[in-house]
């Protein structure tokens, strides 16, 4: 029988990761304490956090929660800087995901984490100027550094 230390889609918390195969490096954290949202973004009511994690010996940073945008504040065509992470939180190499949003008329939003800490968004056109939100459940990077 193959060893599963955990069952298919069981929340992991630090009480559970605490094995050599996987380990908590760093608690799940709001967005707002390691960096800086731009104008016309802020953390939803879901607040929007990272937590980084070693999945045997591999270190893997895991993002989740909704980050609200204001009216206008996400211009289709164009990529607008949404938030900003403090230096010890950004990535040696870009990263890029398509991600859900509100009322984007159903196109995902293009988003990249840059070297400089910051997440830039994007819409095509055809979705408008009326997004309202970025979600970050099940974003994650591996090996980050």
């Amino acid at each position: 029988m193959v060893y599963t230390p955990f069952v298919a889609g069981e929340i992991l918390t630090p009480g559970k990761l605490a094995s050599r195969l996987i380990e908590e490096v760093m608690e799940w954290t709001p967005l707002s304490e390691i960096g800086v949202f731009s104008a016309g973004f802020s953390p939803a009511t879901l607040a929007p956090r990272m937590r980084k994690i070693r999945v045997m010996g591999q270190e893997r940073w895991e993002y989740e929660g909704r980050i609200t945008v204001a009216a206008g504040s996400l211009p289709a065509n164009s990529n607008v800087t949404a938030y900003t992470f403090n230096t010890g939180y950004r990535p040696a190499f870009e990263h890029g995901w398509q991600l859900a949003g509100g009322t984007t008329l159903f196109y995902g939003i293009r988003t990249t984490l840059q070297p400089s800490g910051a997440i830039q968004v994007g819409v095509p056109t055809a979705a408008g100027a009326n997004g309202n939100g970025i979600l970050l459940d099940g974003l994650h990077i591996d090996a980050p550094i």
